[in-house]
């Protein structure tokens, strides 16, 4: 689905959009429920550059009610295939990589599913635990059964045997 024959792409610029499907991406245990990848190419005989944006929504699970909910990524990336041989390498922002020589293809698949997976939240909240910036709103702790007070109350049948005792 993301694997391009070089050949197939014109020299200088060109752009594709790719529909993704839950059976497109092995993204684990989170369900992909939409996603769209707009390509921007840039072939030169030497290296190919491109530049994608990934809008995707996911199926997440509320860590603190358990509730599930829609989560969107909107994020861009940018990959630079070479031609001879180099070290690879990525950072947040982009990645370098070697095209398939035997098969003169490039393969976006792995760049795409970590763009998604990176973008995830690490403390997944409903959206009704945020604020309007996004950020968790304060919440009230409740306890069900016996509290600590209780626990350290001591039951007056205790003290009445020690008073047997002395």
């Amino acid at each position: 689905m993301l694997n391009f024959k070089i050949f197939e792409i014109p020299e200088g610029r060109s752009e594709r959009s790719v529909e993704l499907s839950s059976d497109d991406l092995d993204l684990g245990d989170i369900p992909l429920k939409e996603g769209k990848v707009d390509i921007s190419f840039y072939r030169t005989e030497h290296f190919v550059q491109t530049e994608f944006h990934v809008h995707a929504v996911v199926g997440l699970i509320c860590d603190r009610s358990l509730d599930a909910f829609d989560y969107t990524v909107d994020q861009d990336f940018e990959v630079l295939f070479k031609a001879e041989e180099v070290e690879e390498s990525s950072d947040v922002n982009g990645a370098i990589r070697n095209y398939d020589h035997g098969n003169r293809q490039i393969d976006l698949e792995q760049d795409v599913m970590d763009t998604i997976l990176l973008n995830l939240p690490t403390k997944k909240l409903h959206p009704r635990f945020l604020d309007e910036n996004g950020e968790p709103k304060e919440f009230t702790e409740q306890q069900f059964g016996k509290s600590e007070e209780d626990e350290e109350a001591i039951d007056p049948r205790w003290e009445k045997l020690k008073d047997l005792k002395e």
